[in-house]
Formats: structure tokens, C-alpha cells, sequence
């Protein structure tokens, strides 16, 4: 299946997607923050990001920044966790079109695993295109 990257501060979210997500095929790395997320990601190759908004250290939105704007991770789908979608920080990134999907605190993780298949067949989709 696919290489997974999970950066979020919670260890209940990291240990429950890690299980989830490696019980249907996935292979799951897991960072413990934004900086941690950031290391990880330079030294990894993923075929998706899925991280947390509010992470001490270095903040989500930077994250996603560094990631879309490196060679690899330009073509790579991020999930964005946020407690609060309705932050205004949020909107204004929105409209720069960074994160490829999101998904709200408290979550279900099948509608995160939904997520994560939509973004991994659509940003297949734009491969072959």
C-alpha cells in the first residue's frame, strides 16, 4: 500500500492512526511534532502526509509549507488535523490552496482513512493525466 507520514503532538493520534493504518496495509511513520514531521519527511519518501494544525515547535501550516514546496512533495497529498475549522487562520490558508484535504477534532478514523484514499486516487489520477 502506501508510505504514510502521521506528525502530530497527540500520542493517542499517533498511536491509533499507526495501528489503523498499518492493520490495512499501510506502511506508518510517525513524528511527534512539526520539526519532527519536518526531519522525517527529508529523510523519508511518502506517499502521503497526514498532520496536526497546533503542534509546538514548528506549526502545521509550516509543515505544509516546507513539504508542498520541496521537489518531492509538490506532487504529494497532506491531510491537515485541526481542532477548529472554523479558524480564521484556516480560511486564509484555504485560499492558498496548500492542504489537499482536512478533517476536524474529534474524527472519526474512517472518515480520516476515507480522506486518505480520495487524496491517494486523485493525486494518482493527476499522474497519468
Amino acid at each position: 500500500m502506501s508510505r504514510m507520514l502521521i506528525i502530530d503532538d497527540d500520542p493517542v493520534i499517533r498511536k491509533i492512526g499507526q495501528a489503523y493504518f498499518t492493520a490495512k496495509g499501510h506502511n506508518v511513520i510517525t513524528a511527534i511534532d512539526g520539526k519532527d514531521g519536518i526531519e522525517r519527511f527529508r529523510q523519508g519518501e511518502y506517499d502521503i502526509v497526514i498532520t496536526d494544525l497546533m503542534m509546538p515547535k514548528v506549526h502545521g501550516f509550516k509543515v505544509i509549507d516546507y513539504i508542498k514546496l520541496t521537489p518531492k512533495g509538490k506532487n504529494i497529498p497532506v491531510i491537515l488535523l485541526t481542532a477548529d475549522v472554523n479558524e480564521p487562520e484556516l480560511d486564509a490558508y484555504d485560499r492558498k490552496a496548500f492542504e489537499d484535504a482536512y478533517v476536524s477534532k474529534p474524527f472519526d478514523i474512517p472518515v480520516l482513512e476515507a480522506k486518505v484514499k480520495r487524496a491517494l486516487k486523485e493525486f494518482a489520477d493527476r499522474d497519468t493525466d
